[in-house]
């Protein structure tokens, strides 16, 4: 369960990357795309890509009764709203004033581990999610499901998420 208290000053936006729903697609992009002419610091949590941040999203929009519809954003930890709600906030100057206190970005440009997603394939098992271990008493080896990384296979980028 998330902090919220860790949020101060910051927002976060639910999303994916999966191209399955087109529609959710582009909102989610045209989202990002928002904040990002902005030019403020956003932590993007790709639910495509780590399944903890699925369940996450559940639990918050549970406290505050919404249903979780992709994208969803949250500032200072607090619920704001979808695709709808942003661009409408955006389009009023709404959105503009809300980010005043958040930190901006001086030269946004992509992560050049990961290219902005976040995440990598694992360094133990290469995102087979599988680890090989050896038995030394028998010299055969057997496949265990990797610990290194999540149910994807990958791992956070050390170089943009610390």
């Amino acid at each position: 369960q998330p902090s919220t208290d860790l949020e101060f000053d910051r927002v976060v936006i639910y999303t994916t990357c999966l191209r399955v729903v087109r529609t959710t697609f582009e909102r989610c992009e045209l989202v990002r795309k928002i904040f990002q002419n902005h030019r403020v610091k956003f932590e993007e949590k790709n639910i495509a890509l780590n399944g903890e941040y699925g369940k996450e999203l559940d639990e918050r929009c549970r406290r505050v009764s919404e249903a979780p519809s992709l994208p969803v954003v949250f500032i200072d930890g607090h619920y704001l709203g979808g695709a709808e709600k942003i661009l409408s906030m955006n389009e009023s100057g709404e959105l503009q004033d809300l980010l005043t206190k958040i930190e901006r970005v001086q030269q946004p440009h992509e992560c050049p581990s990961c290219g902005g997603f976040g995440f990598l394939p694992c360094a133990v098992c290469h995102g087979s999610k599988m680890s090989v271990f050896r038995n030394c008493f028998t010299d055969s080896f057997k496949a265990l499901k990797c610990t290194a990384c999540n149910e994807n296979g990958l791992q956070r980028c050390k170089n943009c998420t610390g």
